[in-house]
């Protein structure tokens, strides 16, 4: 079930919220909690119903082995191992199971049969989400809390299908928390604020954005031309921004409308003037996952120079693994493994020189890495990445400035020039991801109180994308 759907908007989720504050407000706390749990996975089972099965086993498995794992401590380390390994197994069979046959098959000249396997959704975060919970529990930091919350920790929909990766301790406390079964008008109007953002997002902006990534991305395989390949990288760059910050802004806004505070996952991230502080805006949750349970483990940057460049290139490769079965995927994170080593390497460099870039040239190196290396995690193949990168480089020919942006586009913003509205459209989205306010954070500051002003924009902004619905749309981590 997506957040941009009606049944979503004008069934699901009125439903699901009056159950669970007729029932909060009797008293019934447990009864709320599985109110809630139960509207989750029905939230969840929309799509495939049988695979409600493997989440449920998960959640049970892991809750047994997690307090197993809590009254064994810290002596017996396989224990943690075949839990996690159990987990793996799981992600490994439905995401990679293709990917390593085919491999196989090219490297050993074989004939194996690559099976269809549904991709369950979700599955990379729930399962690093109990990795997580996993740990911890052999390192003796959680606190025994009722199957009922660890369910509902596993599974609360805002936050079940594409994040944030949620820590037990940010989450769990807040089940036994009577605040949170109270009705709260502000996270009410600050919830519709966020949310109405989070949709106009993803409806308005990045689902009109995917016609133009796909015209370049998903063409006939003929050279991409220079201001062609530009206009489909910045379209994709800008395409996943607004999709992943409209998820993010509607799982937080549904939090908001149950009283629970799900972490910060998105915090413009094309601000950043270096890589270092992307990955500290882009994904964060994934990239604290990564950071406490992968990289700090492995000596992080205690072992020496070479060893924290190899554990940041070790963690970004698994990292780009995780996103997607394929290549492309671990050429992405390598990338941006390579550019995390750079970013540290000159940091280190300009310290004994005394020198800092301008923060602006700083800026435009950050957000030109990252549009580059945008384009090997969207293109289905190295050759169509290849053929992309080559032509922002200019090697494919310069087109007709004209005809290339009027682009059979009826919608002409400039009479004087048709077509000219892409490049005025990407260049306000630039100015927008660079300039504005982060929406969480503005609606949190400046909507603590539904002033009329702050009703009417948020009502503007749900309505528009209510309207904008004429298409269904998944967000693109769905796929993740």
């Amino acid at each position: 079930m997506l957040f941009n759907s009606y049944i979503f908007l004008f069934a699901f989720l009125p439903l699901a919220w009056i159950t669970f504050r007729v029932l909060s407000m009797v008293g019934l706390i447990r009864g709320a909690i599985a109110c809630l749990t139960v509207a989750s996975l029905a939230f969840y089972s929309y799509w495939n119903p049988p695979f409600v099965l493997l989440i449920l086993f998960s959640i049970v498995f892991n809750f047994i082995w997690g307090s197993f794992l809590t009254r064994a401590g810290t002596r017996k380390r396989w224990r943690l191992f075949i839990g996690v390994a159990v987990n793996l197994s799981l992600i490994g069979y439905f995401k990679y199971t293709g990917f390593f046959i085919e491999n196989a098959n090219a490297l050993f000249s074989l004939s194996s049969k690559v099976p269809d396997i549904f991709l369950p959704l979700g599955i990379s975060f729930f399962t690093f989400q109990q990795i997580a919970y996993l740990v911890d529990c052999h390192r003796g930091i959680t606190r025994e809390h009722s199957f009922l919350q660890y369910c509902l920790f596993v599974t609360f929909f805002p936050q079940l299908i594409a994040g944030p990766i949620v820590h037990h301790g940010e989450m769990m406390t807040q089940f036994s928390d009577e605040r949170t079964f109270r009705y709260n008008p502000e996270n009410m109007a600050t919830g519709f604020a966020i949310f109405s953002m989070g949709l106009f997002k993803k409806v308005i902006i990045a689902d009109t954005l995917s016609p133009w990534v796909a015209d370049i991305f998903d063409g006939n395989g003929e050279p991409a031309m220079l201001v062609a390949s530009w206009i489909g990288s910045l379209a994709y760059t800008f395409q996943i921004y607004f999709d992943f910050s409209g998820y993010s802004d509607m799982a937080l806004g549904l939090g908001h409308f149950f009283n629970i505070k799900i972490p910060i996952n998105f915090d413009a991230p094309y601000k950043s003037r270096n890589m270092v502080e992307f990955w500290q805006r882009w994904h964060m949750t994934l990239s604290r996952f990564l950071r406490e349970y992968l990289y700090i483990p492995l000596g992080g940057n205690r072992k020496g120079t070479p060893r924290r460049y190899v554990n940041l290139m070790a963690v970004m490769l698994i990292g780009g693994l995780w996103h997607g079965a394929a290549w492309t995927f671990v050429f992405w994170g390598g990338l941006h493994g390579l550019y995390l080593c750079i970013n540290h390497g000159w940091g280190k460099i300009s310290t004994r020189l005394g020198f800092r870039l301008p923060l602006v040239l700083a800026w435009a190196l950050t957000f030109v890495a990252t549009v580059f290396a945008w384009v090997f995690f969207r293109a289905a193949t190295f050759g169509a990445a290849t053929n992309i990168i080559k032509g922002m480089a200019g090697f494919n020919g310069v087109e007709n400035m004209r005809a290339t942006l009027l682009n059979s586009s009826n919608n002409e913003l400039m009479p004087w020039f048709p077509g000219d509205e892409r490049v005025v459209i990407l260049i306000a989205l630039l100015a927008m991801c660079v300039s504005m306010p982060v929406g969480w954070r503005w609606a949190r500051e400046r909507l603590k109180r539904l002033t009329v002003p702050g009703a009417i924009f948020a009502g503007l902004l749900f309505s528009s994308s209510v309207l904008g619905l004429t298409r269904i749309s998944e967000f693109l981590y769905f796929q993740f």
